[in-house]
């Protein structure tokens, strides 16, 4: 059997949950005796501090490191820019080298595990199976032509048309298509026309070990870790906290497009923070009961916040704040791990946190997340998913 290659925009040492997710179920294909590499850019986003993650330079396009193991690829690339111009130049930067990595090395592999960010990874799926006849592999994390056009990104209906038409082509050709939710299984079925057969549905899951230590469940303190940008829309949940007099304590940490915006709100009781490595973070979030999950309500199945299990993981619950039809709402209401508040319901935000001050309420949510982290979402189950695809 030949090699199988997985490929993403982030890896570590670039210290992102989501590369963070491809290289650990990369490594459990390793610890299943695949011969499994990886393709990825060099750090763009936040590197981790690792001694043991060094990069090694191959030449002026490419590194290498490893993760557990197993041979990384990189891309040699720049830090990301926030400027949209410049972040599509960057995206073709990495195809192209992508691609031609792809093409000098298709006879050393028989299948590639692609993963969804950046949007234009549809185009190295069709390339992978067209030109180059492997077997691919299709992780969809997100719907992006539906997130622009509900955003409002662009004004241009045709860009976002043609290019949802080169997605579902990509998807219907991908020998497995894997969705991270039920509700975005449905929907490719249902909106985008993709055949049932091509879908599994596997959900995302935290690379990092559950947490044992409890939080204290009597105080008011909450805290939100990840990207600041428009689809998070993390401003207007701040704009109703401060509206409807919530007496709760907010702790930010990230960086994005909204940081800016979002440090005019700095109070007594929101402080902001810029990126900081995850166990500083777990130390920083020890004791706080509640973790915020922020999504534009204009956005249901598009997008599931990765955030959501690494928040599970350290037995945090979550404050959701999203559209009630959304699949990260959705997904806590169905397994009780938390509450979901719709902006604009000044009921819903009271009812929700007069949920959360209930000590009876947050230690049976404790349990549910419990539950779900030792089964459902557990590492090993995902990991063992993804190789019944090989």
């Amino acid at each position: 059997m030949k090699k199988v290659i997985f490929h993403s925009l982030t890896i570590p040492p670039d210290n992102v949950s989501t590369g963070m997710l491809v290289a650990e179920i990369a490594a459990g294909f390793k610890s299943k005796k695949v011969d499994v590499e990886v393709l990825a850019s060099t750090p763009q986003y936040n590197f981790a501090d690792n001694q043991s993650l060094r990069l090694t330079k191959i030449n002026k396009h490419y590194s290498e490191s490893e993760y557990k193991n197993v041979r990384i690829v990189h891309i040699n690339s720049k830090k990301k820019s926030h400027k949209d111009v410049k972040r599509i130049f960057q995206w073709a930067h990495f195809h192209y080298y992508s691609l031609l990595f792809l093409y000098k090395s298709r006879n050393d592999y028989d299948q590639v595990f692609i993963f969804s960010y950046p949007p234009t990874m549809n185009i190295v799926s069709i390339f992978v199976k067209k030109v180059l006849k492997l077997k691919v592999n299709y992780s969809v994390w997100e719907l992006y032509p539906e997130i622009a056009n509900e955003l409002k990104l662009f004004n241009l209906p045709i860009f976002t048309s043609i290019f949802t038409k080169l997605d579902n082509y990509s998807m219907k050709n991908s020998d497995n298509l894997i969705a991270n939710s039920p509700e975005l299984k449905n929907y490719l079925i249902e909106k985008r026309k993709i055949p049932k057969k091509n879908i599994k549905v596997i959900t995302h899951f935290s690379p990092y070990e559950a947490i044992n230590n409890l939080p204290n469940l009597e105080l008011k303190k909450m805290f939100y870790a990840g990207n600041l940008g428009k689809p998070q829309n993390l401003e207007e949940f701040i704009q109703s906290l401060l509206e409807y007099n919530i007496d709760w304590k907010l702790d930010i940490y990230g960086a994005g497009t909204e940081y800016e915006k979002i440090k005019e709100y700095k109070n007594d009781n929101i402080s902001l923070n810029s990126h900081i490595a995850r166990n500083e973070l777990v130390t920083n979030v020890s004791d706080l009961p509640v973790a915020v999950i922020s999504l534009d309500s204009r956005i249901t199945i598009e997008g599931f916040p990765g955030k959501t299990f690494d928040y599970l993981s350290m037995n945090k619950i979550l404050l959701s704040v999203s559209n009630k039809d959304s699949a990260v709402a959705e997904f806590i209401k169905r397994n009780n791990l938390g509450v979901n508040i719709e902006l604009g319901s000044k009921k819903s935000f009271l009812d929700a946190f007069e949920k959360l001050s209930s000590s009876e309420y947050l230690k049976e949510t404790l349990s549910n997340i419990n539950k779900i982290n030792e089964n459902q979402i557990s590492k090993s189950k995902i990991i063992n998913d993804y190789y019944k695809l090989l």
